[in-house]
């Protein structure tokens, strides 16, 4: 009797798990795209390319199918703020985040200098309140640590901000563009909108 009790809770739990996870992106969010957000907004890489080969070498990854929930974060936007010093016993430093991206943003590209504190501001409460960033992730590869939802959110969150507020100096404004832009503000996720 304790073993089916047992296995009760655990499938309880587990099915809790996945129902609080982050929605997956509508299909609708991937189709008819002529453009992808690189060629709307020239957003400034703010990892150094390095950082983001390594990572994306020591996590390969198969992204489920359009409208299939994940089972954890994006393990290579882990290791990126992991190297950063800006992901630390799962949660984000805001003010390592901030000091980071306003140095490598900044250094790039002027005009997005003032969008940053306030979006870093925005996204660090929204995954930090939204208990679909809080689920208890399960790795899609046994054998290795499941990865957190709270990086992957975060530059979601912070990259789609980014681009729906595209500054007019680098925005390229088209039909096309503007298709892109209120998908992104629909909701569909910025990877789905990178093409």
């Amino acid at each position: 009797m304790s073993n089916i009790l047992t296995f009760a809770i655990y499938c309880a739990v587990l099915l809790g798990t996945v129902l609080s996870q982050p929605p997956p992106d509508n299909a609708s969010c991937m189709q008819g795209n002529s453009n992808t957000i690189r060629d709307c907004c020239q957003i400034p890489l703010f990892v150094d390319q390095s950082i983001m080969n390594r990572c994306a070498t020591e996590n390969p990854t198969i992204a489920p199918a359009p409208g299939v929930k994940k089972t954890e974060g994006c393990c290579i936007a882990q290791c990126i703020l992991t190297t950063l010093n800006i992901f630390k016993n799962g949660t984000i430093d805001k003010t390592a985040i901030k000091r980071a991206l306003s140095m490598s943003i900044i250094g790039a590209d002027r005009n997005f200098g003032s969008l940053i504190n306030n979006t870093v501001d925005d996204c660090y409460n929204l995954i930090s309140t939204s208990p679909a960033f809080k689920a208890a992730p399960v790795s899609s590869t046994p054998g290795r640590p499941a990865c957190s939802f709270l990086p992957e959110g975060f530059f979601n969150c912070f990259k789609s901000t980014l681009f729906q507020k595209c500054p007019a100096v680098v925005w390229i404004d088209s039909a096309d563009c503007k298709q892109l832009k209120q998908k992104s503000i629909s909701g569909c996720s910025f990877l789905s909108l990178m093409g």
